[in-house]
């Protein structure tokens, strides 16, 4: 897909595009960057290969913002022009801003494939800065304390926050509101691997939280993971944020809640996860000569081939995320006999088990339970293909 938006833009053009495309988890959320409305500022009757201006569909603080980008196909070694959708943006730019703040535009390198990636990096930085200076001159006094008192603590810094004022005259949904993007700074290091056929990019936890309106009078925040984190901890619905609570307190008071109770989750994720390795090592250990297969990544499951009494039959082990305190599965499958075309099999989840028992303990006691219902489990099996 990126290929064929690249090939729409003029040759000079295309180099800045695909870095720009290649790099472009930008801001805090590192969403995509998303480029619409290709045109050529010249005559041309040309459907593709000559587009020198487009708008950027840039995610920030939980929102959009475009920008439309303006180069010269005539003259590569002309830095971009730029139009935001924000007219308090950079209306009337001095060269000391330029200089400043934009050195990659003030000092525009053509032969660069990344300088057009580098001038929206530098933007970004400011306009998040545009954004924070607008609290004060709309007198949000309320969300601008919000604001000082969050980045002044150990836990955030003015990186790990974007600030966007809605704009009451636009859009009846954001309607005054403003947004604050915070990055969360969790510790993932010790999460387990999860099994994905996509890359699941960076570990990162991002709270978004709303203020619908410029007295705080509602707030909502919401969490978003990134998908590895995501999975790892089971879901998207298995973490629920506290409410925000409704006494006076802050962000600064909240945020590191919030923290906490991350971190918590990801420490027994985590110490379930060794568990389940323990686990299928103590399994393996008694069952050795019988393993079929089993996931070495996330040690959820594994496969044995079993004989009691000259009947074989397959035993599937599941391990939730959340071993011990949740027990295995057990499941059955006869290798000889069929029901409705399938395999003869029988889930087992109701025998001898207490998640305070030592490892040992509780694959000795479902080697018993296994070898106990292999008698029953025969039975059945030949008796479904009289049924």
């Amino acid at each position: 897909m990126n290929e064929q938006i690249v090939s729409t833009f003029h040759p000079n053009i295309q180099p800045f595009v695909k870095e720009l495309l290649v790099n472009g988890n930008v801001g805090i959320g590192g969403g995509n960057l998303k480029i619409a409305e290709v045109q050529s500022g010249r005559p041309t009757i040309e459907t593709s290969g000559s587009g020198d201006r487009f708008k950027l569909s840039i995610p920030f603080a939980g929102q959009f913002i475009s920008w439309e980008i303006i180069f010269n196909s005539y003259r590569k070694n002309y830095p971009p022009d730029f139009t935001f959708n924000d007219e308090t943006f950079l209306s009337d730019p001095d060269v000391d801003i330029l200089e400043k703040h934009l050195p990659s535009l003030a000092n525009w390198n053509s032969q660069d494939p990344k300088a057009l990636y580098y001038v929206i990096s530098e933007l970004l930085a400011l306009y998040r800065k545009h954004q924070v200076n607008l609290l004060d001159e709309l007198d949000y006094s309320r969300i601008q304390f919000e604001y000082l008192s969050l980045v002044r603590q150990a836990q955030v810094s003015e990186d790990d926050v974007e600030v966007l004022v809605g704009n009451r005259n636009k859009s009846r949904f954001l309607c005054g509101a403003v947004n604050f993007l915070i990055r969360l700074k969790v510790d993932f290091s010790g999460l387990p691997p999860v099994l994905s056929t996509e890359n699941p990019g960076e570990n990162v936890a991002i709270l978004l939280v709303t203020f619908h309106s410029p007295e705080g009078s509602r707030i909502t925040p919401q969490l978003h993971l990134s998908p590895g984190v995501e999975k790892a901890l089971g879901g998207a619905g298995t973490l629920q944020l506290p409410p925000f609570p409704p006494d006076g307190s802050c962000l600064m008071d909240y945020v590191p809640i919030v923290v906490d109770q991350l971190q918590e989750r990801v420490a027994n994720v985590t110490q379930c996860y060794e568990k389940k390795k323990e686990y299928l090592a103590a399994l393996f250990y008694h069952l050795e000569k019988s393993i079929l297969e089993y996931d070495g990544v996330t040690f959820s499951h594994a496969s044995f081939m079993l004989e009691r009494r000259d009947f074989h039959f397959l035993l599937h082990v599941t391990l939730p995320l959340y071993f011990p305190k949740e027990k295995p599965t057990f499941q059955f499958q006869s290798v000889y006999h069929a029901r409705y075309g399938n395999p003869y099999q029988t889930r087992c989840d109701d025998y001898p088990f207490s998640p305070r028992w030592d490892i040992s303990e509780m694959v000795e006691r479902a080697c018993q339970f296994i070898t106990e219902y292999a008698e029953i489990f025969q039975k059945n099996s030949i008796q479904s293909v009289h049924n």
